[in-house]
This record gives structure tokens, C-alpha cells and sequence, in this order.
């Protein structure tokens, strides 16, 4: 009989994802009748084109849920009737081991991975025969290379249930996996701390950018969860701008948008700040800062199961116009501003996502198919629910094509005091991002960042800024 799932204790070095493999099961809503197997094939390594160059490598994120595997060419089996987990590792060569060394050995493994029983490559056409599943349950993308050695017919695949199925399960975390998460987040938090104190205009963004990843590798967390965002001046409005390849304009009003989260056993986390150049915010810079920090606050406040994610994503537009019309960029009925989506010539995207094993998770979505996809927005027909881990960032931007565009329209113009907007498009852009986990009753920012005006001021004066 398999143990109860919060029967496994949690140690860094086996990670106890036969909860997952479980929890999976229980999302398929299997025929008992039926017998049916999972199947899924890791990420292999890749090479740069036409060379023997290897690129960096990272486990697929479904592979890694289900096994905990980090290293490339293994496979997994779920037998769903017995709830026997193999781990299927890959051939490695004489002359591979050679250049990269020996595998570890079956013994090793089941150490190392909370799995079952290890089976050789070689044999895991025969394991899926003896198995002989009328239903084996694959993604939609999987290499069925060894579904087609073992002579198990396509119609027997089911492309969709398990992709739903892992989706779902992923999007509540157990314990184990937010301590994993609130470390990655502890170790970033320190490193944006640390380009606060450092930085300096004139300075390059990739100076910025190299020692994000340098403090968070000191933490022995070398990987970032996705490529980090150093943008400075004009370019904070750029969301996703990642050239990190210009120098920091000297100017009073200069802020640097640093979005950029380190992970830690492959689960990410995901922060951005965003501070003064010079370490004293300009008036117009506060003015748009606290701005942002407010849309960010009434946002976290009303953050607890329960709620729905498209009412406070609602509440955070609305304090986001009130505050437009209050400095004088926007004019008119705040109603009809609102009404007419007014704001959204500001805020270029959502309040936030999920996070875990990618920066962007999967869950909470109604799914539509689409072209062989499934895609939807995140939350947007369920509550907010404990052990969901999320992001909360609001954003205020002077992207100049959105800005045209809006301010142009022969219907539109009459929102816009041109005069106030060239006076505060000079800050760029402004985002504030946390990393939080939903509690029964409320939520834990595990983000530690400074991000209060005086705060950030405070520690960019008593930093080494001079140096590095």
C-alpha cells in the first residue's frame, strides 16, 4: 500500500514528488476498471546549431513535478493502478562517460529520487508491454518513441487529460515547495537590496544585470527563473525589455526597473523594484511611484480565499484613475474615464501570475482549445485559493507608441492634459512586483525587497554605491 501523501517528510535532497504523481491521479478521475499508465519523457540536452556545444540545461517543468529530476534524457511510468513510480534513466556510452562521467547507479538513484523501482532504457519497451495499459496518459508534445517500440497504439494515447490534470495540480503548492520558493525569494530579495546600494548613473545595465546573478550565485542559487530586466530611464516603460545594454542616463529624474527573481531546485520567484539613479526620487518620480505602490496596496489588502483575482485586478484600475485625474494627467468624470478603459493607456498588463516551477505558471485558467492549445486568462473564472503562490504587480507606464496612439484617437483626447503628461513622462515606467503565498486567512509576503520611498532612499544612502 502507498504511504499517505503528508506521510513524507521534506529534505533537500529528495524532494517528495510522489505527492505529485498522486495528486495527479486523483485529477484524472480515472475509470478503476481501466488499466492506465502515464508516461512522460524528460528534457534531452541541446547543442548549439552545428557545433558540439552544449546549452545550458533545464528539466522541463512537468518532468521535474512529477520525478524531481534535474538532469537530462531520463523518462518516467506511472503505473495508476499499483501507484508504482519507475524511473527510467538514460544509456550513457563508454565514451560518454569518458567526457562526462559515469551515471549514478540504480541504488543511487532511489536514494536520490522518491520514486519506486529504476528500470534500464534498454528495458522500458518491455516494462510498457507487461504493463499493457488501455490507456496511457501523455502530453500533447511528448516523444513517443518508446510508446511506438513497445507496439502500444495511438489509440490508445490520450493527449489532453493529463496536461489538464498536471495544470491544476500544480497550482496549489504543498509546504515543501513554498519553502522552495521563499528561499529563491529570500536569496533575490538580498540581491536587489545589493543593486540598490550600487548603482550609479552612467553605470551599464549589464553591470546591474551581472550582479544580480553574481549575489544570487554567492547564495548558491546560480540559475535566474527567466532573463532578467534591467531598464533604466525611457526603458522601464519597455515591459518585457531584457538588452540590459545601455548605459543609465544621468539625470535626476532616472529610475531603474530591475525585474529579475533567482530559483532555487527549479522553482522561480519573481520581483521587481524600482528605484532612483541618483538615490533621491525626483518630485515627479515620487509623485508616480507612490502611485503604483497604492494600486499595489489595495491589491495586497484585499488578497485571502475567496476573493476573485478580477475584482481587485477592478480596484486597482480604479485607484490607479483617481490618482491620474487627482495630479491632473487625466480629465474628466472618473466614471466615464473608467468606463471607457481610459487607464489602460498606462497599465500595459495584468495584476499578476501564478508562480512556481515557472515564472509564468500554469493553473487557475478556464480553458479554450485552440489549435492544438489550451489558453486562457489566469483566474478568471474561480477564487483565490490558499496555497496558491502569486505575483501582485502593478504597473504605471509613458510607453510612447501606447501613449500616441490613445492621445491621438479624435474620441480620446479630451482625457488628456498633454501639459501634466510631458511633465511625468520623463520617470519612464514604474513596477513594483512581490512574490506572495495565499494563507487560510490572508496572505505571507515572501518578498523582502525594500519598496517604501523612505526605504529605499534610506538604503541607497548607506550603501557602497561607489564601488563594484
Amino acid at each position: 500500500m502507498s504511504p499517505h501523501p503528508l506521510a513524507y517528510c521534506f529534505s533537500p535532497e529528495k524532494l517528495p514528488t510522489k505527492q505529485h504523481c498522486l495528486k495527479v491521479k486523483k485529477l484524472l478521475k480515472l475509470d478503476i476498471t481501466e488499466k492506465c499508465i502515464i508516461y512522460h519523457r524528460g528534457a534531452v540536452e541541446s547543442l548549439r546549431d552545428g557545433t558540439d556545444l552544449e546549452l545550458d540545461f533545464r528539466q522541463s517543468s512537468h518532468f521535474f513535478y512529477l520525478t524531481g529530476v534535474e538532469e537530462p534524457g531520463f523518462h518516467t511510468v506511472m503505473d495508476l493502478c499499483t501507484n508504482t513510480v519507475y524511473l527510467i534513466p538514460p544509456t550513457i556510452s563508454d565514451a560518454d562517460s569518458i567526457w562526462k562521467g559515469p551515471g549514478e547507479t540504480p541504488r543511487e538513484l532511489l536514494q536520490k529520487y522518491d520514486v519506486d523501482e529504476i528500470v534500464s532504457e534498454s528495458m522500458l519497451p518491455n516494462l510498457l508491454q507487461d504493463l499493457n495499459p488501455q490507456t496511457v496518459y501523455i502530453l500533447h508534445k511528448t516523444d513517443t518513441t518508446m510508446l511506438d517500440r513497445a507496439r502500444i497504439d495511438s489509440n490508445r494515447w490520450n493527449t489532453t487529460a493529463l496536461k489538464l490534470a498536471l495544470d491544476e495540480s500544480r497550482l496549489k503548492k504543498f509546504p515543501w515547495e513554498i519553502d522552495l520558493i521563499r528561499e529563491a525569494t529570500r536569496v533575490s530579495s538580498e540581491a536587489h537590496r545589493v543593486l540598490m546600494q550600487h548603482v550609479r548613473p552612467g553605470q551599464s545595465e549589464q553591470h546591474l544585470e551581472a550582479l544580480f546573478r553574481w549575489t544570487c550565485a554567492q547564495s548558491n542559487l546560480p540559475k535566474q527563473a527567466y532573463l532578467p530586466i534591467v531598464a533604466s530611464g525611457s526603458r522601464a516603460a519597455i515591459i518585457h525589455y531584457s538588452r540590459n545594454n545601455h548605459p543609465i542616463p544621468i539625470s535626476e529624474h532616472t529610475l531603474v526597473l530591475v525585474d529579475a527573481g533567482a530559483e532555487k531546485r527549479c522553482y522561480g520567484s519573481d520581483i521587481t523594484r524600482t528605484f532612483p539613479a541618483t538615490g533621491k526620487f525626483s518630485p515627479e518620480a515620487r509623485t508616480i511611484y507612490d502611485i503604483v505602490l497604492s494600486m499595489q496596496t489595495i491589491a495586497l489588502s484585499n488578497l485571502k480565499p475567496g476573493v476573485m483575482w478580477t475584482d481587485i485586478q477592478n480596484l486597482v484600475q480604479e485607484v490607479l484613475c483617481r490618482e491620474l485625474v487627482r495630479i491632473g494627467i487625466l480629465i474628466g468624470d472618473e466614471e466615464e474615464i473608467l468606463c471607457r478603459n481610459i487607464p489602460s493607456a498606462f497599465s500595459l498588463h495584468g495584476l499578476g501570475h501564478s508562480l512556481g516551477l515557472d515564472v509564468h505558471d500554469v493553473g487557475g485558467r478556464a480553458y479554450t482549445y485552440c489549435e492544438g492549445e489550451y489558453v486562457s486568462q489566469f483566474l478568471s473564472n474561480r477564487p483565490i485559493e490558499a496555497n496558491m503562490v502569486l505575483t501582485v504587480e502593478p504597473g504605471l507606464y509613458f510607453h510612447p507608441t501606447i501613449i500616441t496612439a490613445w492621445t491621438e484617437h479624435p474620441d480620446l483626447q479630451k482625457y488628456f492634459n498633454m501639459e501634466k503628461l510631458h511633465r511625468y513622462s520623463v520617470v519612464g515606467g514604474v513596477r513594483i512586483e512581490d512574490t506572495v503565498v495565499i494563507t487560510e486567512d490572508g496572505y505571507e509576503n515572501l518578498t523582502t525587497a525594500p519598496k517604501t520611498i523612505k526605504d529605499i532612499e534610506s538604503l541607497m544612502a548607506s550603501g557602497p554605491r561607489s564601488t563594484l
